[in-house]
């Protein structure tokens, strides 16, 4: 499991890049909003994924987001495809 560790300041996020760090944007006028991470295997790949704080957009793909930055939940599972698929539950990528 790697620790999913939010930081308030996307630029800080990509110059760290943590593994499973991530970086929530504003939500747009839908509520939809820009989830950024850093890939929790530890390869240093950024990724973005749509999320909504307590729904899941109608965009896809899109994820719900349960609304915390210290015990962050995605669902359904985050699948990078051909690379790495797991959750992000209780704050922790899972794989």
């Amino acid at each position: 499991m790697t620790r999913a560790i939010h930081y308030s300041d996307r630029d800080e996020m990509v110059r760290d890049a943590v593994p499973g760090s991530f970086w929530i944007g504003r939500p747009d006028p839908v509520g939809d909003q820009p989830f950024w991470f850093i890939c929790p295997c530890g390869c240093g790949d950024q990724r973005v994924l749509t999320v909504g704080n307590g729904f899941k957009p109608d965009t896809a793909p899109s994820w719900r987001w349960n609304g915390l930055t210290d015990a962050v939940e995605l669902t359904p599972s985050v699948n990078m495809q051909g690379h790495w698929h797991g959750w992000l539950r209780a704050g922790e990528w899972q794989l």
